[in-house]
């Protein structure tokens, strides 16, 4: 009788990153990306997954699982130098940040999207569509979010 692998775990790292930050945004997409949609059907930026992510700590009750479409020029940031982590964790910076406010309006001092983490379960380079996109696993503490599909699953 074999022993069962174990996966290893992946940190949660919600912290500052003291890196280069890179304007990007996330692709917008419908709920069932393999139903054909109407045209003016409501899109989003992503969705939670509903998988069981047991390798990330506090899965279900602190964290949760987005995958979501981030459309950036990784080509020329890669020919400039950067590296897949250095691009990703740009990205993640970037949008992270609060939005800018309008005239008047109070200051937002919370990201639209919660806090994302800086290391993901997966990200894969690619092109889709016309566009430069990075396809991602990124890790939230937010389990309802209006920006995306879905919500959180509670363990």
């Amino acid at each position: 009788m074999s022993k069962r692998k174990k996966k290893n775990k992946i940190e949660i790292d919600y912290g500052p990153y003291e890196g280069q930050e890179f304007e990007c945004y996330f692709q917008k997409r419908h709920e069932w990306m393999m139903v054909p949609n109407e045209e003016d059907a409501e899109m989003r930026c992503g969705a939670y997954h509903g998988s069981m992510f047991w390798e990330v700590p506090q899965f279900g009750k602190k964290a949760w699982v987005l995958v979501c479409n981030i459309v950036v020029d990784w080509k020329t940031l890669k020919q400039q130098g950067h590296s897949e982590e250095e691009i990703f964790k740009g990205c993640i910076k970037f949008l992270n940040r609060p939005p800018k406010r309008k005239k008047f309006q109070r200051r937002i001092k919370k990201s639209l999207y919660g806090n994302l983490s800086y290391v993901p379960v997966k990200t894969v380079f690619m092109e889709k569509e016309g566009d430069l996109i990075v396809q991602a696993l990124i890790v939230t503490d937010k389990r309802r979010c209006n920006q995306f599909w879905s919500e959180g699953i509670a363990t």
